[in-house]
């Protein structure tokens, strides 16, 4: 999610330039053309910037001096968090894909273009996740992986052909209601933790008003959504199994729509409410399993 939100940023960032009116049309299309060969080398700098620094960043944090040579995985990422990460790879790219898509049609690339780099792009991203993994101590390169991260690169496209999708969204909550994670691995307490998979909540945002007749559409707040949540249950994990075990949590959620709610004009309120959207807002939420719960306010 981090480094989505970062290109994200640098994407909505570029858009803040402006260019002032060509004096002829024969102009306007070279400017245009000469203006969008440099966005489209802004995206792929910023992307190997991004990318190189993410790697790093990991490779020092997670396994600094500790690497093994390359190796795939041995089947343990299909039991590890009870299948959560393969949501949080789905996730991934997602966002990686949305923020692409946004990049190539800043960029002046065609719609249909556009989403198949952006497809593209969200499985490059996701094979040098897996490549950082394949030298791990403790996970290794996992198809599955790229597979999961690859089909989320397809949500460019299924949005833009469907009428339900295109007012859906993917969101992640992510609030430390248990230590566990960290206490049984006996590390310290931190702040966020990618692999906390007890604490994160995956959530698919959707307007209800597709299920009902012109009447309900119209009545219903375009603004207004229903969230149906997946986590993982603390009390069945454990480490003592490998990180195996614990059961899949569901919930049910209002949501709201940032950008149909606000409908932001200025460049700052859409750069913000841009990133915010990928953020589940707390409400009141039903959790419908594996055991049935009401929480008055849910991170």
């Amino acid at each position: 999610m981090g480094l989505s939100s970062f290109i994200l940023l640098s994407i909505l960032h570029s858009s803040l330039v402006t260019d002032s009116l060509p004096s002829s049309e024969d102009s306007l299309i070279k400017k245009q053309v000469v203006l969008n060969k440099g966005r489209i080398w802004a995206v792929g700098a910023t992307s190997l910037l991004t990318l190189g620094s993410t790697y790093t960043y990991l490779e020092r944090t997670w396994w600094h001096e500790k690497g093994v040579p390359f190796h795939f995985d041995n089947g343990r990422d299909l039991t590890y968090a009870n299948g959560l990460d393969k949501v949080a790879h789905l996730t991934g790219g997602i966002f990686v894909s949305e923020a692409y898509y946004s990049a190539f049609r800043w960029a002046g690339v065609s719609q249909r273009k556009a989403e198949w780099l952006a497809l593209g792009s969200a499985a490059f991203v996701e094979l040098g996740i897996e490549l950082k993994d394949a030298y791990s101590p403790t996970y290794g390169f996992s198809w599955r992986d790229v597979t999961a991260g690859t089909i989320g690169g397809l949500w460019p496209i299924a949005q833009h052909r469907s009428g339900f999708l295109r007012d859906a969204q993917w969101k992640v909550s992510y609030w430390q209601q248990t230590s566990k994670y960290f206490d049984e691995r006996g590390i310290p307490r931190q702040r966020f933790s990618i692999d906390d998979y007890l604490n994160q909540t995956y959530w698919f945002s959707f307007s209800p008003k597709h299920f009902g007749g012109s009447r309900w559409q119209k009545r219903w707040p375009n603004w207004l959504q229903l969230s149906v949540g997946m986590g993982l249950e603390a009390e069945t994990w454990s480490v003592r199994h490998d990180g195996l075990g614990g059961r899949h949590e569901w919930y049910i959620a209002p949501d709201i729509n940032l950008i149909k709610l606000f409908k932001p004009r200025s460049t700052a309120a859409r750069l913000v409410l841009g990133v915010l959207k990928y953020v589940k807002i707390p409400a009141p939420t039903l959790q419908i399993g594996p055991k049935l719960r009401w929480h008055w306010l849910y991170f």
